[in-house]
């Protein structure tokens, strides 16, 4: 493992931009000039489009950067034609200052607006002539609705022109709904069950395979082969559906199947020849999925849920040196192959004694909950309701007592659902003492807010009592803020969305070297962070996050109404999702020079219902 920090590049980053570089070079048009896609992750921030502007500029072949917007992601209501070719019209002039604000005199940028947002257009072989005239130097497909783009443009003059200008030279980018576009595998969002948090079933989220072509259930027709693009990324937490797109393709093609890159807002990053994947620019980071040394694939549980071990990932971040071999499958630094390694065992996850934890990630103050019935059934085993003995229901890290009185009401009701019907003693977890776990049924330890750990973390009284406690008959239970208390050590950021920022911009912040704060844990759980909320928070970052800030210690994401069942034989996932392990203990961490994780040979397991951790 090792952890390096860049220094910021002059101007645009990832792309070596100092003043007066990005003069065309005047060459004549190349007898195989590169073929070059620049998804961008969302959004049209001016680092992602002086990206692609200067991108188009380095390979110009004249003093011109003529490049070509295309709205077909937009609409094609005709009702609403004029409005939509007015802000095509906007985005078009963005455009084109950003590439003026890259290239040097005496050369210009000039942008035109296709006006091509129906099918009827796109059938017109005169709107998307001019991409057919030389010295087209870029294509940039805005954001919208790729399924709709696809549906105007496949299998028409406009599609054939762009593929005619491609094989020129003419580098193909875009944002959003324009980035999915550029993989001939196509995302096409969620089914109506479907969400970000639940996406790693199989049926939860949609994919066009793009194998025929004479459909437009596909990205372009051009499209890259080799890879399945995401887009809004971190932002939208979006981890669960292309790792879900990446084990199907595994089974449909085959080994190593398609390697899967999301692009996250505000970001960008440059794919030559569907070969290599380099120069990253914008505000974040995009995120490599790889299953060639994946292990186990399977899909498993009632919901068909992806259950597979030892996925590389990467994170490339600009100014890193980072580049990827999508051919090879290899990751370099600077030029140099970084090689994954082999891989070391993960710690052991068990508890000695008679007793049972279950560590649930969330959301099982439902009667649904079947982590919650399972600890009730353990409970009365271990003390049926005629002997007595309660079931302790214990808070910690609340903001405030109507907080933690909402949280004491929810999970006895829960408890009352699932089938419990002896007392519920609820209680201040710094108040727990030895005695009165002993002679209760079973321990429920519920919290809040992660940023209000600390009071717990340094109160050596609970972490006894904890550990006391799991190697007795009677079950315990802990359940979102308390989960993360346990491991060796925990996230102590506050809960997304609640202090002043968004929920998606925590999502991306979470990806920033300096964003997550780790602190010492009570240590039951000996080797792991533990974060619940993993899939409905969009979390990955913070696994991330940990992995950098620990390296030594793995990072563990369980789900919402989801827990581990751990006990003298190993751990179990039990519930409605799934777990994540992402395992930095052997790569290679930097910072870019935005600030954002780059990270080589990151390796990611997926447990589904019924898996096990050792």
């Amino acid at each position: 493992m090792s952890r390096t920090t860049r220094l910021p590049l002059v101007g645009l980053t990832g792309l070596a931009l100092a003043a007066g570089a990005l003069t065309p070079g005047l060459a004549a048009a190349q007898e195989d000039p590169p073929q070059r896609f620049v998804p961008i992750g969302g959004g049209y921030d001016v680092s992602t489009l002086e990206g692609f502007g200067a991108e188009a500029a380095e390979h110009a072949t004249d003093g011109t950067v003529d490049l070509y917007v295309i709205p077909a992601t937009y609409g094609d209501d005709p009702a609403d034609r004029e409005e939509n070719l007015e802000l095509a019209q906007q985005r078009a002039d963005q455009i084109d200052a950003a590439c003026e604000s890259v290239v040097t005199a005496p050369t210009t940028c000039a942008t035109t607006l296709l006006p091509i947002l129906q099918r009827s257009d796109a059938l017109d072989p005169a709107v998307s002539a001019p991409l057919r005239e030389p010295g087209v130097d870029g294509m940039y497909v805005l954001g919208g609705d790729q399924v709709l783009a696809m549906q105007v443009l496949a299998n028409t003059p406009a599609e054939e022109a762009m593929e005619f200008a491609f094989e020129r030279g003419a580098i193909v980018g875009g944002t959003s709904a324009g980035n999915a576009v550029e993989s001939r595998s196509m995302g096409a969002g969620y089914p109506a069950p479907g969400w970000p948090y639940n996406a790693l079933e199989r049926d939860m989220s949609i994919i066009f395979w793009g194998d025929d072509l004479v459909s437009d259930e596909r990205g372009l027709s051009f499209g890259s082969e080799q890879i399945i693009f995401d887009q809004h990324f971190y932002e939208r937490g979006r981890f669960g559906r292309l790792l879900s797109w990446v084990g199907q393709s595994v089974e449909r093609y085959g080994e190593p199947g398609k390697l899967g890159i999301g692009v996250d807002w505000g970001t960008g990053l440059v794919v030559t020849d569907d070969a290599l994947a380099a120069d990253a620019f914008g505000v974040s980071s995009s995120a490599i999925i790889d299953a060639s040394r994946a292990t186990g694939l399977d899909w498993v549980g009632p919901r068909d849920t992806l259950s597979v071990d030892d996925v590389l990932t990467h994170l490339l971040a600009p100014g890193t040196g980072l580049t990827y071999d999508v051919t090879g499958r290899s990751v370099s630094v600077d030029g140099t192959v970084v090689e994954p390694g082999d891989r070391a065992a993960l710690p052991n996850l068990s508890i000695g004694g008679r007793g049972s934890l279950w560590l649930g990630g969330g959301q099982n103050n439902r009667a649904t909950s079947e982590p919650l019935a399972e600890f009730v059934d353990a409970a009365r085993s271990a003390r049926p309701a005629s002997r007595g003995g309660a079931i302790l229901l214990a808070t910690v890290a609340y903001t405030d007592a109507d907080a933690r009185n909402r949280a004491v009401t929810s999970y006895s009701a829960a408890l009352r659902a699932v089938g419990w019907t002896g007392e519920i003693e609820a209680v201040d977890a710094g108040d727990l003492s030895s005695a009165e776990v002993a002679r209760a049924a079973g321990l429920l330890v519920v919290g809040g807010d992660q940023s209000l750990l600390d009071d717990a973390d340094s109160d050596r009284t609970l972490g006894r009592v904890l550990s006391q406690a799991v190697q007795q008959p009677g079950p315990v239970m802990t359940d979102d803020a308390a989960t993360a208390l346990l491991g060796s050590t925990y996230v102590a950021d506050p809960t997304p969305g609640e202090a002043d920022r968004s929920f998606a911009d925590d999502a991306i912040a979470m990806f920033r070297a300096d964003e997550v704060d780790t602190r010492e844990g009570l240590g039951l759980v000996d080797g792991y962070q533990l974060e619940p909320w993993l899939t409905y928070d969009y979390r990955w970052g913070r696994l991330y996050g940990a992995a950098y800030d620990r390296p030594d210690v793995v990072s563990l994401g369980i789900s919402e109404q989801t827990a581990l069942r751990v006990d003298r034989d190993g751990a179990t996932l039990t519930g409605l999702r799934s777990a994540i392990v992402v395992d930095g203990r052997s790569a290679d961490w930097m910072v870019g020079s935005n600030g954002a994780l780059g990270a080589a040979n990151v390796w990611m397991d997926v447990l589904g219902e019924g898996d096990r951790l050792p």
